[in-house]
């Protein structure tokens, strides 16, 4: 009968997974982006976010306008109008 030296095959087992825990660990570290990478896309989505607003507040400056001066108008049509009176 082979004697077995299980206490031997069990370290040697812990050895492998831990070399193999590291592995991975060190793999999914590379596969995250770094702050500064993550920093660099969140500026960029701010960016984007604050031109479309940017847009967004231009183009109701303009309706505004638009509402000011058809207000103007009608005040003065009836000023003209009231003056004929």
């Amino acid at each position: 009968m082979v004697p077995v030296d299980v206490e031997r095959h069990a370290r040697d087992f812990m050895d492998a997974a831990k070399k193999l825990q590291l592995y991975f660990i060190r793999l999914q570290h590379e596969d995250q982006p770094s702050k500064e990478i993550i920093l660099r896309k969140e500026i960029s989505i701010m960016e984007e976010e604050l031109k479309t607003k940017t847009e967004m507040i231009k183009k109701h400056e303009k309706l505004i306008q638009g509402w000011r001066k058809e207000l103007k108008d009608q005040f003065d049509k009836h000023v003209t109008e009231l003056e004929k009176v």
